[in-house]
């Protein structure tokens, strides 16, 4: 049986696609996201370090396309519930939007308001999962 269950020409986005799918269900308790790099030819896996999530999805994913594991303070259900805990506070700090990016450092929240005074308030309710941004500055993942 080959090590690459799926053959030598899954791209990259399909590689990084499959990451994310496992990450999601079987791999939920380490996995913060995933990220496709054309360019490099490489997927990047963000996760909170566990040796046997490592192995599962080096397995799963073969040779085809370089993998790069890369350590993340949160993982994605952690950062989803941060999210969720963020909107509750809509009101009073003018939230126009809040990212999760997938390197899982915590969660961007957009105000309409004084950043300062936002990220105060985060601080309270997420201390160390939220980021206060302007909004006016627009919105990026």
């Amino acid at each position: 049986m080959s090590a690459d269950p799926f053959g030598a020409g899954r791209d990259v986005a399909m590689v990084a696609d499959l990451a994310r799918q496992f990450g999601h269900h079987a791999g939920r308790a380490w996995f913060s996201g995933a990220r496709a790099d054309e360019e490099q030819g490489t997927v990047t896996v963000f996760r909170v370090p566990n040796h046997g999530f490592d192995s599962e999805l080096r397995l799963l994913i073969g040779d085809a396309v370089p993998l790069v594991l890369e350590d993340a303070t949160h993982t994605r259900e952690e950062l989803i519930v941060a999210r969720e805990t963020a909107w509750t506070l809509a009101d009073s700090l003018q939230i126009e939007a809040i990212t999760i990016p997938d390197d899982g450092r915590g969660i961007n929240v957009y105000v309409n308001a004084p950043v300062s005074e936002a990220q105060a308030a985060l601080d309270r309710y997420l201390p160390g999962i939220a980021r206060a941004h302007d909004a006016s500055l627009g919105v990026r993942a």
